[in-house]
């Protein structure tokens, strides 16, 4: 049970590390650790200036056996697809949220560096 604790708690340090580096970097931060049915979104955030809505999957990788600079590599398809049905179903519950495009992102924590890989719009 000790080895779980200190996983979610990497997790949620991981994860409040890519909200400051989304907050300085022109994002607001809509909403973390949303829940739907089949899935869990690290982060919802809008960019500010595209009106872009983003889905940020937040990853820590120790060893560097992928590339680090393709999204291909951090995210597979399965959950993808999941993030992609998780990013759905939170724009069913926000019918207010007004933007212009949207995209899922992957935040790479590796050692000490934040990498953030842009994924498709």
């Amino acid at each position: 049970m000790k080895r779980r604790n200190t996983t979610v708690e990497k997790g949620r340090v991981g994860e409040q590390l890519a909200a400051t580096l989304l907050a300085r970097t022109g994002y607001h931060i809509l909403e973390r650790n949303f829940r739907s049915p089949g899935s869990e979104l690290d982060i919802v955030a809008l960019h500010k200036k595209s009106r872009t809505l983003v889905c940020v999957e937040v990853k820590r990788w120790v060893k560097a056996y992928y590339p680090v600079d393709d999204i291909r590599y951090a995210v597979p398809m399965t959950k993808m697809f999941r993030l992609r049905k998780g990013l759905s179903h939170f724009i069913a519950t926000h019918p207010r949220l007004e933007y212009d495009a949207m995209r899922i992102d992957v935040i790479l924590l590796y050692g000490n560096r934040l990498i953030h890989m842009k994924g498709e719009q």
